[in-house]
């Protein structure tokens, strides 16, 4: 008998799961991994095109948690021409004691909000405790769930300023969507937050706007830094979400340099993240990086050591904390009597 497994759509998930969900379940995954509970393997990247279409697998345990699983992302660039998103995603979560496959998550429903929880994440741990304004890198539709994640965990943050550095023209009619996609996904909070405490604002000024932002948060497909060293004052935090595959860089080296740096995994950010490129040409070695975050967290490391060092915090994504998110759903879906269950 191989038991059963519930299968839930994206629409499901969203029902059940909220950011402050994934920021509570994403610090618990660092915790884990930090103590010994949480792993995360080695990615699997493979390119069918090279620059048109990819997959990659992130996997890992959460003992604490009593699973494993794994997420699988395909990126096919032609796929809108064909009347299909561009990117797939699906978790798979495991029993830890029998290997039994536990759930099947539609992964897009869940990687929006741990990717804004885990750079807010990095701005709750890192940044000054007066830290109020903040600067969003980036107007895809990942930056939603980065201003939504930092707003959700840092309630001092007041002034949002949102910068497209693709882009001289400021993203006016983007910044217009977010704010109500912002306020719906904060509105779903137990405790929620009122739009009257927070203001988001289109901005073409990207180096006037670092250069008064408390926090920093990356969020682009950049391939050379869109952030350089300059621009960043004395006692700012920056958290960079975007360079999630080899090749990738927001940050100028010399700005990471300067840093008390900090990541999620301590391997994957010199082989994929921000990290590959700074310690390739001899700004900073792998030893130079101060702690993965959830040291930080599960307080086994220091954090920012005074109000004005810069911070760099490098989250290029791994497993633990698709697991442990998905995870939520699951339970929350399946008390609420959500999802297809399957016979295997």
């Amino acid at each position: 008998m191989m038991g059963q497994m519930v299968v839930l759509s994206a629409e499901e998930v969203s029902k059940v799961l909220t950011i402050e969900d994934a920021i509570a379940a994403v610090e618990e995954a660092y915790r884990q991994k930090a103590t010994g509970k949480g792993v995360a393997w080695p990615m699997v990247y493979e390119q069918f095109e090279p620059g048109v279409a990819d997959m990659d697998i992130r996997s890992g345990e959460l003992a604490g948690s009593g699973l494993f699983g794994l997420k699988l992302t395909a990126w096919f660039s032609q796929n809108p021409k064909k009347g299909f998103p561009e990117i797939f995603g699906t978790t798979l979560l495991c029993d830890n004691a029998t290997g039994e496959p536990l759930a099947l998550l539609n992964a897009s429903a869940v990687t929006g909000l741990r990717t804004g929880a885990a750079a807010a994440l990095g701005a709750k741990w890192l940044a000054r405790a007066d830290a109020s304004k903040l600067l969003v890198a980036g107007a895809g539709h990942m930056s939603t769930y980065m201003v939504a994640g930092v707003l959700a965990a840092c309630p001092k943050v007041s002034e949002v300023k949102v910068w497209e550095p693709v882009s001289d023209a400021a993203p006016e009619a983007r910044v217009e969507r977010m704010r109500d996609e912002v306020a719906h996904i904060l509105g779903a909070c137990e405790h929620a937050r009122e739009a009257s405490t927070y203001s988001i604002e289109a901005t073409a000024d990207g180096q006037g706007a670092a250069a008064e932002a408390d926090i920093i948060v990356t969020i682009t497909p950049a391939t050379k830094p869109i952030i350089p060293d300059a621009w960043v004052r004395p006692g700012t935090h920056i958290s960079c979400a975007g360079a999630d595959m080899p090749g990738k860089q927001e940050l100028a080296s010399a700005l990471v340099a300067r840093a008390a740096v900090y990541v999620d995994d301590r391997e994957q950010s010199v082989a994929s993240g921000e990290l590959e490129i700074p310690v390739a040409e001899g700004a900073i070695t792998p030893e130079g990086i101060k702690a993965e975050l959830g040291e930080v967290i599960a307080g086994t490391a220091t954090g920012r050591s005074d109000d004005e060092q810069v911070t760099v915090f490098d989250t290029s994504g791994i497993a633990v904390q698709d697991l442990s998110a998905s995870k939520i759903a699951y339970d929350r879906a399946v008390e609420a009597g959500l999802g297809t269950v399957v016979e295997l």
